[in-house]
């Protein structure tokens, strides 16, 4: 085995169990210690890998961000797809697996608020980069006419997460209105009605919910 792939095996193991533990306990009273415990390796094997847990933090979203990256590339790359299709395709993709759909549940658990807010800057750093690509597409196509593709996106995605977080609070008097998500789409990426029916795309967002 080369000495490439036995690190990359360890380092895997060391991610896995982390993931684990951050979903089931949370990030914030999860110890390096309890990562060594549970995978049985030493602490300065550990930092071999890792310098904190907090490099571990992010390289556990890190994995989830690179399976979204690679899908949305994937999409930007399909000719059979409008612009539309593509954003919506890559926006609200639904969970492949029972494990991702968990750990993206439990960034929403108290203990795990800094992963949140990680997750959603990698999101607007990585992922948004190639949800401006589709949109840069669509101007050209002329079925929107977004002067800032980057910028807008960065603002829609970190808004309707916000929004979505704030709504799941217990006590919480907001709600999420599929509606005025849509609304603010189509306002602030200014895409042509005529070309792109509000009522195909919310069916669009409902299938891919």
């Amino acid at each position: 085995m080369s000495h490439t792939k036995d690190f990359d095996i360890k380092r895997n193991a060391i991610l896995d169990c982390a993931e684990q533990l951050f979903t089931v306990r949370g990030y914030e009273v999860t110890t390096v210690n309890t990562i060594l415990k549970e995978v049985g390796i030493a602490k300065g094997t550990f930092y071999y890998y890792f310098t904190s847990k907090e490099e571990v933090m992010d390289a556990v979203i890190m994995r989830i961000i690179d399976t979204e990256l690679e899908h949305a590339k994937e999409v930007l790359n399909n000719k059979k797809l409008t612009p539309i299709e593509k954003l919506i395709t890559s926006l609200f993709r639904k969970s492949e697996t029972v494990e991702k759909k968990v750990i993206i549940e439990s960034l929403n658990e108290p203990n795990n608020a800094l992963m949140k807010q990680r997750a959603l800057q990698r999101t607007l750093e990585v992922l948004c980069p190639i949800y401006a690509e589709m949109i840069i597409e669509g101007n050209r196509k002329q079925d929107f006419s977004s002067a800032n593709p980057l910028e807008d996106i960065q603002f829609l995605v970190a808004g309707v997460q916000t929004i979505y977080d704030l709504s799941s609070i217990s006590d919480a008097k907001i709600e999420v209105n599929i509606e005025v998500v849509l609304n603010t789409f189509f306002h602030v990426l200014r895409i042509d009605e005529s070309k792109n029916s509000k009522e195909q795309v919310k069916l669009l967002l409902f299938q891919n919910m």
